[in-house]
């Protein structure tokens, strides 16, 4: 059993690598690519063609470190706890918060990155236990929070900010995260 599990684990954060690894290479073409124009653009209707993309799109290699290093944490344990429906759920994730995005962004900036992704799996993590009521699950969102909230900055990033991080997708990420995992925990019952 233990070593299913390891394994379980292992393989989530190979998969998970491998789309971190992906994220790279999109990065390298936008160098030679406009690839930003393919964000989200609030209020325009031609913007919305940015919600299945901007998850993939980076503007810089801070922002892609940034993002990758929350995504191969978060993004492994939520794998190894929802391998089944991981897809389901994050594509869930990247079209409510991406919508959300949409309807409350900035104007001015097109909105792109994986960190939209990022809030919502670690929304899904924090209130799944609450949802599912199982002692694993409790224990994972409990773990989650703690240490998000302290030795991360991540309640910070859902509120305004001077400067431009897209705190618009930080909290709609955050709340299609929760929503999910609400929704998820019924279908469950």
């Amino acid at each position: 059993m233990a070593v299913k599990r390891s394994n379980n684990i292992w393989n989530s954060f190979k998969t998970v690598l491998f789309i971190v690894l992906m994220l790279w290479v999109i990065l390298v073409i936008s160098l030679f690519f406009p690839l930003q124009e393919y964000g989200i653009r609030p209020r325009i209707t031609a913007g919305l063609i940015g919600i299945p993309f901007a998850p993939f799109i980076h503007a810089s290699i801070d922002h892609l470190i940034a993002n990758s290093i929350m995504l191969l944490i978060l993004g492994s344990i939520f794998l190894t706890m929802e391998r089944k429906l991981s897809l389901v759920i994050v594509l869930h994730i990247i079209i409510l918060g991406g919508l959300g995005t949409w309807l409350i962004g900035r104007a001015e900036y097109t909105h792109v990155g994986a960190s939209g992704v990022v809030y919502g799996i670690l929304g899904y993590l924090v209130v799944m236990g609450i949802f599912v009521r199982n002692f694993k699950t409790i224990l994972v969102s409990i773990l989650i929070l703690i240490i998000f909230m302290v030795y991360g900055d991540a309640i910070k990033g859902i509120f305004p900010t001077s400067g431009f991080v897209s705190w618009e997708s930080h909290l709609c990420g955050f709340i299609a995260g929760i929503s999910t995992a609400q929704m998820y925990s019924k279908r469950g019952k």
